[in-house]
């Protein structure tokens, strides 16, 4: 039996290029090039070629044949060419399986467990064909995966599935069992038909094929078997490696750190601790008929220089023990720990944005040694996009091994948003998210389309959405713009909307569509996309489709299109959905880092999931997000089998899988000389729990004490959090000082409205905003119904109703003229759908209280005149102040009510009387000085009006109706306007932003330009 070990701390496979060279006599290099070496993983592969470089000291070598082996890697693997594998069937493409699997998975009825949606059904397809390769690459009788037809196969496994007990499962998964076994029989005969193999099975059996072929003619050149089985392997590979290791002359298999240390009962006990990282090893030197007494040191290590402290592997090994190695932990070895832990460094973040942004600088930090390889590896992706972007900050370009999402890439994204936008009836967000992708252009000079598509934004989509559809949109856009006086402007947002709708064809009747044959809204879909991409010089398949991530996108939808034709036809409202489902888990490879830049990746940093970074070995290693739920994920058995079942089916356990990428924590935290262990304090806003393995060593380090470490030892502090926390923070603040433009007297306003005086005594900085720098704030996206809408609606309907009364026609007949007045308000507004059932309600409920309060003041006004316009000139005449009264009523003393709405608060008669709000007293005094060419006289009483339409419609507001003191009331906030416009109109006085503490403003909409945030809180502060 020939097996070998490389110890963990020591690089595996610079050690195994060694080796192999040692073996090769000097006189006959050919003999290398006939030496096969078996790797898990393509990336090992050519890691291990420059391996052989370094070992050969830069002289002529003619390489082995390396190969990654088939059924072990999630890359597209080489097989071994055998002529027994030619007569395979081939395999089913992944996606073609996937959707004939959601076909079956939607006869199952919802009641029944069934999908409620398309995507759902094609998430329980991709969990069902995972359980069906874990079937075939876990079935352990290996003369049957190996003699037995696929039919064969497939009847013992229903009857292993038929031997499962209904009865002792709850009843939902006595119905997922039946249909399960009708899936499993559809699903082989229809590989039957097609003349394919299932995934799993054709790799379990390629694997089977190459162990028979070389059991039948052992080959006579040296095989070698190297890292294969770090955390366990499926059985079908562990077949083929005992073939190595006992059978052929020249073969042997080189494990990766075998555990020599555990006592034998410690070793016994990891068997049955499928969480343990020792435990997939220790199951295969089983299956291999061996013990760790077999196993001979690799002839390699011997002139290894190994960079990682020895007790390393045995410090993380001691702390990972199951509980029957525990009394271990009693054994006080502080000073062997201590020199152990050197190099190993914690590094806890508050949250994922900071722990990217201290790995960044962690590995930046590392390459500032020329010769320093730096790596992270992580299973979040996630993470893993961040630390790419961070790192460009820092002007080293990296890319994620693992590749990026296809629904993640610039064109893959640009597909999702144009379903998107299709499918939710062209609502405002998503229209724009697609209109202003990059990748959109319509046809046009992207120059153009932006201008267009920015000018339908603020004409239709700023404010309540528009109707459904692009009637509806068109509608709103050619309101929005009635009043534009530029024609090009119309001309222009009118050809973006005529090009929309051509490019999008029958795409853009999605939503209204009957049901349609998934193929038929995936092939309109991207017609549309590509309608839309193209520019005046390139076509939009050039664009979508063009460089690394075109080519895979391409492939991938290339393999879609036939895949969709298994679906049944379905609600076209489903596709986008649908269509996100369909792209997640297809990768391209990852360009972020490099996007946009003239070089490639930089040599010396890698960004790798776990699979990719087995064997491999850097300088500095950060192992990134090292939380439970992340590494490790959560043991989920899926939704076909409970853990019971597949206990009883034969499967393993979902626990194993922590012991698999536990076997890689250790291993990768024991090959690098400097090891970063990384978590963050919380995930998506939630708290996180740190990884198992982290609690346990911080545990067992703790209580390693002596006299000298009281306290027990601790992971030392990777000191990248904190240069993260001060890298955006300056050495001194200097926040800057309150707002004061001081514009030239000749641009400041000669008018002033009495809605604006409350603006100007609180914040005089909002007043030079509007009415200075002509800012206004821009309606919200899709937004809902607000109250300036409702003021709007409401002023609107009590002034035509108010203008069309006339004589007191009684109450019935002014309530019929209300909802005329209502109704015709709401179609001067535009008739958005959601503006007109969110609001005829409430006017309703207006209307009544209007009607009742209307035929009481009839009995004490003689007249009444509504939306008055009035204008008063101050100061000599250099300054006017105008106003827009919402009604004033004669009294019968002659006197005049002053009425205003309100659709929000009142305010109060004591802020009316103190000056805060004085607009109702402004308006009495224009009215004494003849400021209304229609109304001449006193006020005598001044009133707001209160509409909701809530469950208290309305109510009536009396602040005052005193003559004399309106009188006076007025005398006074004449003589502060006139003092206002004196300085702030006429003047060169500074326009202060928000200078009475304890006077706020009606509104923050200039806040942010005044950067309020920032001096008010140094203000504070030095006051404090």
């Amino acid at each position: 039996m020939s097996l070998y070990d490389i110890p963990a701390h020591l690089p595996f496979l610079d050690c195994l290029a060694d080796g192999v060279l040692r073996q090769v006599p000097g006189d006959a290099p050919e003999r290398l090039s006939r030496t096969t070496i078996l790797l898990p993983t393509r990336r090992s592969a050519r890691a291990l070629r420059v391996a052989f470089l370094r070992a050969a000291d830069g002289r002529a070598l003619l390489l082995p044949r390396m190969r990654a082996l088939a059924g072990l890697s999630t890359e597209d693997a080489d097989e071994l060419a055998l002529p027994a594998l030619l007569d395979l069937p081939p395999a089913v493409e992944p996606l073609r399986r996937q959707a004939v699997l959601t076909g079956f998975v939607q006869r199952l009825p919802r009641d029944r467990g069934g999908a409620a949606t398309p995507e759902q059904a094609w998430s329980l397809a991709g969990a069902l064909a995972t359980l069906l390769d874990e079937i075939a690459l876990e079935e352990k009788d290996l003369d049957l995966l190996a003699e037995s037809p696929p039919e064969a196969l497939n009847e013992h496994w229903l009857e292993r599935l038929q031997a499962l007990v209904p009865e002792t499962h709850a009843q939902h998964w006595q119905i997922t069992l039946t249909f399960l076994r009708g899936v499993m029989g559809a699903w082989q005969g229809w590989l039957e038909t097609e003349g394919l193999l299932d995934i799993g099975m054709r790799r379990a059996q390629a694997l089977r094929a190459q162990t028979r072929a070389w059991e039948d003619a052992p080959p006579a050149d040296p095989v070698i078997a190297a890292g294969i089985g770090v955390g366990g392997t499926i059985p079908a590979a562990a077949g083929l490696l005992r073939v190595v290791a006992h059978l052929l002359p020249q073969g042997c298999v080189v494990l990766h750190g075998v555990d020599r240390l555990s006592a034998e009962a410690v070793w016994d006990a990891i068997r049955e601790a499928p969480t343990h990282p020792y435990c997939g090893q220790q199951r295969l030197l089983q299956s291999l008929g061996a013990t760790r007494e077999d196993v001979r040191p690799w002839p390699g290590c011997a002139a290894a220089a190994p960079g990682v402290p020895e007790g390393r592997p045995e410090l993380l090994g001691m702390a990972l023990r199951p509980a029957a190695g525990l009394p271990a932990w009693q054994s006080r070895r502080p000073a062997q720990w201590r020199a152990a832990m050197q190099g190993l460094s914690l590094l806890v973040a508050p949250d994922a944005q900071a722990e990217a942004a201290a790995i960044a600088l962690s590995l930046r930090e590392a390459l500032e040694d020329p010769k320093a390889h730096v790596a992270l590896v992580t299973p979040d992706r996630d993470l893993a996009r961040r630390v790419t972007a961070e790192l460009a900050r820092h002007g080293v370009a990296a890319d994620d091994s693992a590749g990026e999402p296809l629904g993640q890439t610039p064109a893959g994204a640009f597909l999702r948003l144009l379903a998107r936008m299709v499918a939710t009836g062209f609502a405002p967000v998503p229209l724009l998210a697609a209109l202003k992708h990059p990748l959109c252009a319509g046809g046009w000079p992207r120059g153009r389309w932006v201008t267009a598509v920015r000018r339908l934004e603020h004409a239709a989509l700023r404010g309540p959405r528009p109707a459904a559809g692009l009637e509806g949109l068109r509608e709103a856009a050619l309101a929005g713009l009635s009043r534009e006086r530029d024609a090009a402007v119309l001309a222009e947002v009118t050809a973006l909307l005529d090009r929309l709708t051509e490019a999008l064809g029958s795409f853009a009747r999605l939503p209204d569509s009957p049901a349609r044959p998934p193929a038929d809204l995936l092939a309109a879909h991207l017609a549309a996309a590509e309608a839309l991409a193209g520019t005046e010089t390139r076509p939009g398949g050039l664009r979508l489709y063009g460089g690394e991530e075109g080519e895979a996108l391409a492939g991938h939808l290339a393999s879609l299109g036939p895949a969709m034709a298994a679906l049944p036809p379905m609600a076209p409202a489903a596709w986008p959905a649908l269509f996100d489902a369909t792209m997640e888990g297809a990768a391209a490879p990852s360009i972020r880092g490099t996007r946009g830049r003239d070089h490639g990746p930089h040599p010396r940093v890698e960004i790798l999931g776990l699979l990719e970074a087995r064997l491999l070995t850097f300088d500095r290693v950060v192992l990134g997000a090292l939380d439970e739920t992340v590494w490790p994920l959560a043991t989920d058995p899926g939704p076909w089998m409970s853990r019971p079942m597949r206990r009883d089916f034969g499967l393993p356990e979902p626990e194993a899988r922590i012991g698999r990428v536990c076997a890689d924590f250790l291993l990768a935290a024991c090959a690098a000389p400097e090891a970063v262990l990384s978590r963050a304090g919380r995930r998506g806003g939630a708290p996180t729990v740190p990884a198992r393995w982290l609690t346990r060593i911080e545990t067992f380090l703790r209580g390693q004490t002596d006299e000298a470490t009281p306290q027990g030892l601790a992971l030392p502090a990777s000191p990248a959090h904190g240069w993260a926390a001060r890298l955006d923070r300056p050495a001194r603040v200097t926040p800057c000082d309150r707002p004061a433009p001081r514009p030239p007297r000749a641009a400041r306003p000669r008018s002033i409205a009495v809605t604006e005086v409350e603006t100007l005594l609180a914040d005089p900085y909002a007043f030079y905003a509007r009415r200075v720098l002509g800012l206004r704030a821009l309606d919200p996206l899709d937004a809902d119904v607000g109250a300036a809408d409702y003021g709007n609606l409401v002023h609107a309907a009590m002034a035509r109703f108010i203008q069309g009364l006339g004589v007191w026609p009684g109450e019935a007949a002014a309530a019929a003229l209300f909802r005329d007045a209502a109704t015709a308000a709401l179609e001067a507004a535009g008739a958005r759908p959601g503006l007109a059932a969110f609001w005829r309600p409430r006017l309703a409920r207006i209307g009544s209280f209007a009607v009742a309060a209307e035929a009481e003041l009839r009995q004490v006004t003689t007249k009444s005149q509504v939306e008055l316009k009035g204008e008063l000139k101050l100061l000599g005449g250099q300054v006017r102040l105008t106003a827009r009264a919402d009604r004033i009523d004669v009294l019968p003393n002659g006197k005049l009510a002053i009425l205003d709405y309100k659709t929000g608060s009142v305010p109060s008669a004591k802020q009316v009387r103190e000056g805060h709000k004085p607009q109702l007293v402004l308006e009495a005094a224009m009215v004494a000085r003849g400021g209304f060419p229609t109304v001449t006289g006193d006020a005598g009483r001044l009133d707001y009006w209160r509409l909701t339409g809530g469950p208290t419609p309305g109510e009536v507001t009396t602040v005052c109706d005193n003559a004399q003191e309106i009188a006076d009331l007025a005398e006074a906030a004449l003589e502060e306007v006139q003092a206002l416009a004196q300085r702030f109109l006429l003047g060169e006085a500074p326009f202060l932003a928000w200078p009475h503490p304890g006077r706020e403003p009606a509104g923050d909409d200039y806040d942010h330009l005044s950067r309020r945030a920032e001096w008010a809180g140094a203000e504070d502060a030095a006051e404090g």
